[in-house]
C-alpha cells in the first residue's frame, strides 16, 4: 500500500521495470547439481535425498497470476534439469547391470512426477575392443579367493590393456577398484587415500583438508583404516611396478594380513619384469600369489573385435555420399575379415595400441592395413615402446640404437666393431632387459607343445622384437644411420654378402654392392609351375591357445584348431623355422589346407639369398618342397649354414584365399620324401601363414589340438 501511495505522488524511487531488491544465494539445487553422480548403489540414497518433492513447493498460492506463471515456468526448467540427471544415472546403472539402483532412481522420478528419458547409449568407439577370456577367468578366481583371504596377483600386459581389463572385472559386482601408478611410498599412499575416500559412505568421508601422517608407518595405518571403513571388497592395482623395494614389500605383506576382502594386483609390461617380481615376492605363500599374463593379441581376438565394430554404427558423422556408400556395402566376409585380422596382427606383433592404429587408419582410407601404414611405426606406438626403455642408462640406450641398425643376428665381434669398448656392457644391459635374445640361423619348434631347445654355445644375438628394434633405430640421426650402413656393408661383404648387398644399396655404395653381389652364389632361373588349388575354410575347434615366439621373429600359435605362423621381419635374410610333428613312422603322404595373407618378401627390393619361401614340407631325410607367392629357383643349402636339404619348388600359392596341397604322389612314399610325419617350415621376411587342416598317415593337426583340450 505504501508503495502505491508513493507512486501516486509521482515519486520515482527505483528505475522502471527493475527489481527493488535483488538477492543471489546458493540453493539446494546448486549444491545437488555440483555433486557427482554416485558410482555405487550405497551412495545413491544420499544423492537422491534432496529431491523430496516438486521444486519451489509452497509458492503456488502467492502473488498475482503473473507471479504464479513465473513460478510454473521456473519449476518446469528445474524439473527438466533434474530429469536429465536422473535419466543419465538411471541409464548408467542399467548398463552396469545394477537393476536395484536403477529402480530406486525410477521410483524417485515417479514421486516427483518426472518421466525418465530414454538415454541414448554412449557412441561406439572407433577403436577395436579386445577381451582375454582365459585371463579374465583366472583373475575372477583370484577375486573369489580374495573375498575370504587377501590375495596377490602379478599381471603382465601391454600398456593400455591392464586398467580397462581390471575395470571390467568389477563392473556389476560389489567390488570397488582402486588403480594407481606405482611411485614413491608417500605419493603412492596419498593417491590410495584419495581414491579410497570416494569409496566411503558420505557421512564417513574425512574433510577435504585431510592429510596423511608424515611418518610412513602411521600413514600406512591410516590407509588401512580407510580400506576397512570402505566396507566393500577392494581390488587395489599398482601399475608399472618394475622392482620391489623394501618399503613396497613391507606394505604388501602388511596388507595381506588385513582381515578384509582384498585383491592386490601388481602390473608390469615385460615377461622379465614378471619373473623378477615373482622372485622378489617369494616369501608370499604360493597359495596366495598368482601370475597372469595377457598375451599379445591373436588373430581370433582381432577378428572378434572387427566383427563387433562392423556391427556397431560409426561414431562419427560421415558425409552423405560416404554414408550411402557404406550403407550399400555388405559386411566383410569371414575370409576378408580373417585376412584383415591376420595382417593387423602380423604387422603389429599383437600390440593393442598398434592394432588399433592400423585398423583406424585402414578404415579411414578404405584400404587394407598394409597399404595404410606399411612398416612405418605410428608416433604413439613408437613413443610407448621408447617409454618402456626410459629406465635403461642413456649410454646403453645409445649403444642399443646403434646395434638396432643391424638387420638380424650379430655376434660379439660385430657388436665390438660398431660400439668399441662399450660393447660388453651394452650387450649385458640389453640381454638383462629382455631386448636381446640368443639367436641361430635355424630355429625349430615341436608341435603341439611348441617347445624348443637352445644351444648354450650359440653366441649370436638379435633383437627380441622387430617393432622395438625399429623404434630404437629411428632415434639415431639420419647421418649416423647412413654411416653405420656403409660400415656394415664393408664388415659383412665376406661373411654375409646378402646383408652386405642390402646395406651397400641403402648406403649408395656401388663399389661395395658390386663386391657383395660377386660373392653371392649363382642360382638357376625360377621354375614356373601352377598355382595351388582353391579350398573351403576348414571348421574351427575350441582348445586352449598355445603360443611361442622365436628369437628370429616368428610367432607360432595354435588357436581354434588352426596353426598360425606370423612374422614382421626386418629387411635382412630371415632364419629358417622348422615345425616338427609327432608320429614318426607314418607314411610320407600328406594333405594340407592353408592360406597366405602376405607375400613372403613383401618389404624387400631385389632378391635375397637363400630365397625366402612361405611354406616348406619335408618328409624324412628327403628334399624340402617349398611354395611361395612367386616362382622360386631350386637350390641346395649344404654350404649355407642351413640343414643341408635340397629345396625343390613345388608351386605358387595364391594370396588371401584358402588353398589345398597334397604330397606329390599319394601311393607309397611321397616324391622325395621318406617315411615319417611331415615337417613344416617357413623362411620368410614377412609371414602370415594359416594352416587350417593337415593330415598325414598316423595323425592330424585337428588331433593335436584335441590333445591340448584334454590336458
Amino acid at each position: 500500500m505504501e508503495l502505491t501511495r508513493l507512486k501516486e505522488a509521482g515519486l520515482r524511487l527505483f528505475p522502471d521495470r527493475q527489481p527493488m531488491l535483488s538477492l543471489r544465494c546458493e540453493t539446494d539445487l546448486d549444491r545437488w547439481r555440483r555433486e557427482p553422480e554416485p558410482q555405487q548403489e550405497r551412495d545413491l540414497l544420499a544423492w537422491l535425498a534432496p529431491l523430496r518433492g516438486p521444486a519451489l513447493s509452497g509458492l503456488e498460492d502467492l502473488g498475482s497470476a503473473a507471479f504464479r506463471g513465473w513460478v510454473d515456468q521456473r519449476r518446469s526448467v528445474i524439473h527438466d534439469q533434474v530429469e536429465e540427471r536422473l535419466s543419465s544415472a538411471h541409464a548408467r546403472f542399467g548398463r552396469l547391470g545394477q537393476p536395484g539402483a536403477a529402480e530406486l532412481i525410477r521410483a524417485r522420478a515417479e514421486r516427483l512426477g518426472l518421466e525418465l528419458r530414454a538415454h541414448p547409449p554412449a557412441p561406439p568407439s572407433s577403436e577395436l575392443s579386445f577381451e582375454w577370456p582365459e585371463q579374465e577367468r583366472a583373475l575372477r578366481e583370484v577375486m573369489e579367493r580374495a573375498a575370504r583371504t587377501p590375495q596377490l596377483a602379478l599381471l603382465q600386459g601391454h600398456g593400455g590393456t591392464r586398467r580397462s581389463l581390471l575395470g571390467r572385472l568389477v563392473q556389476g559386482t560389489p567390488w570397488y577398484a582402486v588403480q594407481v601408478q606405482c611411485s614413491s611410498q608417500a605419493l603412492l599412499l596419498s593417491a590410495l587415500a584419495q581414491q579410497l575416500t570416494r569409496a566411503l559412505p558420505p557421512e564417513q568421508r574425512p574433510p577435504p583438508t585431510f592429510l596423511l601422517a608424515a611418518d610412513p608407518d602411521a600413514a600406512l595405518i591410516q590407509v588401512a583404516a580407510l580400506m576397512t571403513q570402505a566396507g566393500v571388497p577392494l581390488l587395489i592395482a599398482l601399475h608399472n611396478v618394475d622392482e620391489v623395494p623394501a618399503w613396497l614389500r613391507h606394505l604388501l605383506l602388511f596388507w595381506l594380513d588385513l582381515p578384509l576382502p582384498l585383491a592386490l594386483v601388481l602390473t608390469t609390461t615385460s615377461a622379465r619384469g614378471l619373473a623378477e617380481l615373482r622372485l622378489a615376492l617369494g616369501q608370499v605363500s604360493a597359495r596366495r600369489l598368482h601370475c597372469v599374463t595377457l598375451p599379445p593379441l591373436g588373430v581370433a581376438q582381432v577378428m572378434r573385435g572387427l566383427a563387433a565394430r562392423e556391427a556397431a554404427p560409426s561414431p562419427t558423422a560421415a558425409p552423405p555420399e560416404t554414408a550411402q556408400a557404406a550403407a550399400g556395402r555388405p559386411a566383410a566376409s569371414s575370409s576378408a575379415r580373417r585376412a584383415h585380422a591376420t595382417r593387423l596382427v602380423q604387422l603389429s606383433e599383437g600390440l593393442p595400441l598398434y592394432v588399433n592404429a592400423l585398423a583406424q587408419n585402414a578404415r579411414a582410407q578404405g584400404e587394407t592395413p598394409g597399404e595404410a601404414l606399411g612398416a612405418r611405426l605410428p608416433a604413439a606406438v613408437r613413443d610407448l615402446l621408447l617409454a618402456d626403455l626410459a629406465r635403461l642408462p642413456s649410454a646403453a640406450r645409445g649403444g642399443l640404437a646403434r646395434l638396432a641398425q643391424v638387420y638380424g643376428r650379430f655376434d660379439p665381434a660385430l657388436a665390438a666393431a660398431l660400439l668399441g669398448e662399450a660393447a660388453p656392457e651394452v650387450l649385458r644391459v640389453g640381454t638383462q632387459a629382455g631386448l636381446l635374445a640368443a639367436a641361430s640361423a635355424r630355429e625349430q619348434l615341436s608341435l603341439p607343445e611348441l617347445d624348443s631347445r637352445s644351444d648354450d654355445a650359440e653366441t649370436g644375438l638379435t633383437f627380441a622384437s622387430e617393432i622395438t628394434r625399429s623404434a630404437l633405430a629411428g632415434t639415431l640421426p639420419a647421418a649416423e644411420r647412413h654411416a653405420l650402413r656403409a660400415a656394415l656393408a664393408g664388415l659383412l661383404v665376406q661373411t654375409d654378402p646378402a646383408r652386405s648387398l642390402l646395406y651397400a644399396t641403402r648406403a649408395q655404395r656401388p663399389d661395395l654392392a658390386a663386391a657383395a653381389r660377386a660373392a653371392l652364389p649363382a642360382l638357376p632361373a625360377p621354375r614356373c609351375l601352377g598355382t595351388a588349388a582353391p579350398a573351403d575354410e576348414p571348421p574351427t575347434t575350441a582348445h586352449p591357445r598355445r603360443e611361442a615366439f622365436t628369437p628370429g621373429g616368428y610367432r607360432v600359435t595354435l588357436e581354434c584348431g588352426f596353426l598360425h605362423v606370423l612374422r614382421r621381419g626386418h629387411p635382412g635374410p630371415p632364419p629358417l623355422l622348422t615345425l616338427t610333428l609327432p608320429g614318426a613312422g607314418g607314411g610320407g603322404a600328406w594333405t594340407l589346407v592353408a592360406r597366405l595373407d602376405v607375400p613372403e618378401q613383401a618389404r624387400r627390393d631385389g632378391e635375397a639369398f637363400p630365397p625366402p619361401f612361405a611354406l616348406g614340407v619335408r618328409c624324412g631325410p628327403g628334399p624340402r618342397t617349398v611354395y611361395a607367392s612367386r616362382p622360386l629357383p631350386d637350390h641346395h643349402e649344404a654350404d649355407h649354414h642351413e640343414d643341408g636339404a635340397e629345396h625343390i619348388f613345388g608351386g605358387v600359392l595364391p594370396l588371401g584365399q584358402w588353398f589345398r596341397l597334397c604330397s606329390p604322389r599319394r601311393a607309397g612314399r611321397a616324391e622325395g620324401g621318406g617315411a615319417g610325419a611331415p615337417e613344416l617350415s617357413v623362411r620368410a621376411l614377412d609371414a602370415a601363414l594359416t594352416v587350417g587342416a593337415l593330415e598325414w598317415e598316423g595323425g592330424s593337426l585337428r588331433g593335436l589340438c584335441g590333445d591340448l583340450r584334454e590336458r
